[in-house]
């Protein structure tokens, strides 16, 4: 086969790859968290061990994020996310034999997750890079739906199933088993495709990652929005019951944070590619954010479904941005997964902080409202990183033809 006859199926193959990823990297904890109150009685778990079991991917997202480059270095970003989506489908076969095996498991799904989180922005810059913007929101948008499917289906398949916990686990296993042999069929393909796509390889006089343009201002974004994320889905049911609602409505009103958001994710990050500058359209999704917080602090509870309307597209919205920032903000293709690293891996370790600190403070006797009202420094602070990570990059000039890399930095508005 020629090198032209691969690059052509090139893109579609990474599409589906970055699709079957995104569909993948939810759905294993949502589907969990459905289930706790039948896990606790299947497995005997203590609370602490489930509240343990509940902890760990979060904690995974973080802890696991500087192995992302090795990882990329070692394999190569698309046999990479191949061996790590078959290390998630052999962990989720293996979480329902018993209480020890879902432990140890699903310590494998959180570091798997994290890391096909974070070498996803370089498949997409790799592969995709002409239109990087709608790939980056295809990902969170399907991200999202993969989370609303967990959460939704995983009771319904626990009746179907005859109330079964360890075959209502097992049966999620088994579409992201065969995203595992697709990535493992697609990878030899796709890594010829990137050899010949000319993307430039790191260079000693890069220098650190942690010096790159950009880096610590994406950085932030990622977690401030990060950390609100987490900090609602955490805490919005309490806030809304706290408010007088009942807990069935806050259980609803916490799906209803998730779908509202799921075309915001996919747009946000497409209509801000086709600009040299983000820092507009970051700075519309933060303050969209800070109007959800205050509504839903202030506003007469009553109204409560509008401004989790208003977050759930904000926080979408965010998300989809962060992703693409750290695509287009990247030094290169090949330095993509340390850019990523560093982005999600301290953001993620920030956002660990926002539903921990929400949860001290409320037992402290602080009231909701003014718990929401300090989140709107975290959404002002949020919006300062956005129109600072959002800057166009300079362009290096290149001794030979522009690279696909170079083309990507100036965007659709290059001189």
């Amino acid at each position: 086969m020629t090198e032209r006859g691969v690059g052509i199926g090139a893109p579609l193959l990474a599409g589906v790859l970055v699709v079957g990823i995104g569909l993948s990297v939810r759905s294993p904890i949502t589907s969990v968290s459905a289930l706790l109150p039948e896990i606790e009685t299947a497995y005997d778990f203590s609370a602490a061990g489930l509240a343990t079991l509940s902890a760990i991917p979060v904690l995974l997202f973080g802890l696991a994020a500087p192995l992302a480059p090795v990882f990329a270095r070692r394999f190569g970003v698309d046999r990479a996310a191949a061996v790590l989506l078959m290390a998630l489908g052999l962990a989720m076969l293996v979480r329902p034999l018993g209480p020890t095996a879902l432990i140890a498991g699903t310590v494998v799904v959180g570091a798997s997750i994290s890391l096909l989180g974070i070498l996803t922005p370089q498949l997409v810059r790799t592969h995709l890079g002409r239109r990087q913007g709608l790939w980056s929101g295809v990902y969170t948008s399907v991200f999202g739906v993969s989370a609303a499917l967990g959460a939704a289906l995983a009771m319904p398949l626990f009746d179907a199933l005859g109330g079964d916990a360890a075959t209502a686990l097992l049966v999620w296993a088994l579409p992201i088993c065969l995203v595992a042999v697709f990535a493992l069929l697609a990878a030899p393909r796709l890594a010829v495709a990137a050899t010949g796509a000319g993307e430039p390889s790191s260079r000693a006089g890069d220098g650190s990652i942690l010096r790159a343009p950009r880096v610590w201002s994406v950085t932030g974004f990622f977690g401030c929005q990060a950390l609100i994320y987490f900090a609602l889905t955490a805490w919005l049911p309490t806030i809304v019951v706290d408010r007088g609602a009942d807990a069935a409505t806050g259980g609803l009103l916490l799906a209803w944070l998730s779908i509202a958001g799921i075309p915001a994710a996919l747009l946000a990050p497409t209509i801000a590619a086709r600009f040299r500058s983000q820092s507009a359209v970051t700075a519309v999704v933060s303050l969209l954010s800070a109007a959800g917080l205050g509504g839903l602090a202030f506003a007469p509870a009553s109204s409560a479904a509008v401004f989790v309307a208003v977050l759930g597209v904000a926080q979408s919205a965010a998300f989809g941005l962060a992703v693409g920032l750290i695509v287009q903000k990247a030094p290169s293709a090949a330095r993509t997964a340390s850019f990523s690293a560093v982005a999600q891996g301290v953001g993620y370790a920030i956002a660990a902080l926002g539903p921990l600190a929400l949860g001290m403070f409320s037992t402290a006797g602080v009231g909701w409202s003014t718990l929401l009202a300090a989140l709107l420094g975290v959404a002002a602070a949020q919006l300062v990183f956005g129109v600072l990570a959002g800057r166009p990059l300079r362009a290096t000039p290149m001794p030979t033809r522009p690279t696909h890399d170079a083309e990507q930095l100036e965007g659709p508005h290059r001189g």
